[in-house]
């Protein structure tokens, strides 16, 4: 079956010239690595690629190859003869600047998400750590050798999806490639200093300020803390300046859902994060949004008091309801 769908991309592949790869909003590591290097493949296939993502690069993921040739604005009418999505469950979660569909004659969609909407023309979409190792599969399939700067955005986005091999996704399959991705010239330290050991002075200065006011469920076991537009202008903090900060909270001993608000024009994004058993996944559809089991989101229109106070609620019904946490 596996076979059949990557001949499926192969003829998809050999009959275009030009493509157009495209990051999720808010892009993570996983959705950056994963669409540089999926431009990469493809450019050394013969086609002229172009990466997009509407929000730019977090600052974290500058430091990767490529990383200063994607986009955030496409020219007016631009078509493409292909379109890549990666780590993306459904079209909105591209952004609405631009409409793949009308922006590409064909849509493959590279996922691994479990609540995908399958809106390709081709869909790879596969239960395993992170989309890097799907392109790493790829790559593998095309018999296109692997060089130290693909290796370096497979092995960001393999990292930041998998909490630096610590979450249940890895597998013994994540371990094997990473270990080719070290063969190609991969240097670990420098990668994951750069993604775990390097904050911005603004992003310790937001956190403070999000921590001081973190709040607990009656039984502790939901921590949650919200973010006010005038707590990112105080501090001159973007939404990459956040990036950790949901973990952090997981990371509290007894915690078992985290749960981070953050206030944006008359949106309220949310992230979730799960420790043991409890599926944000499930929580996060509840409110238009999905994701994994252990890390999910959505953004609900609204008052961010009563947005917070909704969804808190619904978590803590959520683990109320599950009886080996009573």
């Amino acid at each position: 079956m596996k076979n059949g769908l990557f001949e499926k991309i192969r003829k998809a592949v050999k009959s275009a010239k030009t493509a157009l790869i495209v990051a999720h909003i808010d892009p993570d590591g996983d959705t950056i690595g994963s669409a540089i290097a999926s431009a990469m493949l493809l450019s050394q296939l013969g086609l002229t690629v172009t990466l997009y993502s509407a929000d730019g690069v977090p600052a974290i993921y500058r430091f990767l190859p490529w990383a200063n040739r994607i986009k955030h604005e496409l020219p007016l009418g631009a078509h493409f003869d292909l379109a890549v999505a990666v780590d993306a469950s459904d079209l909105d979660r591209i952004g609405n600047k631009i409409n793949l569909r009308e922006s590409a004659a064909l849509i493959i969609n590279i996922d691994h998400h479990p609540d995908n909407s399958q809106y390709g023309d081709i869909n790879y979409v596969e239960k395993i750590s992170s989309v890097a190792e799907q392109i790493y599969k790829l790559c593998k399939y095309f018999k296109v050798k692997l060089n130290r700067e693909m290796a370096e955005n497979i092995y960001t986005a393999m990292i930041t999806d998998t909490g630096n091999f610590r979450y249940e996704n890895t597998s013994v399959s994540t371990f094997l490639v990473a270990a080719e991705l070290l063969k190609a010239g991969v240097k670990t330290h420098e990668i994951t200093t750069r993604i775990y050991d390097t904050k911005s002075l603004v992003s310790l200065k937001i956190m403070a300020k999000a921590l001081a006011q973190l709040d607990f469920s009656a039984e502790g076991k939901v921590a949650w803390s919200a973010i006010s537009h005038a707590m990112m202008m105080d501090t001159g903090a973007r939404g990459e300046d956040l990036i950790g900060l949901v973990d952090l909270i997981r990371s509290i001993d007894g915690v078992e859902v985290a749960i981070l608000f953050r206030e944006d024009k008359d949106k309220i994004k949310i992230n979730f994060r799960a420790k043991h058993k409890v599926n944000v996944g499930e929580i996060a559809t509840r409110f238009g949004g999905g994701g994994h089991a252990k890390a999910a989101g959505a953004i609900v229109a609204g008052n961010l008091s009563e947005v917070k106070n909704r969804v808190v609620m619904e978590a803590v019904k959520y683990i109320e309801a599950l009886k080996y946490l009573v």
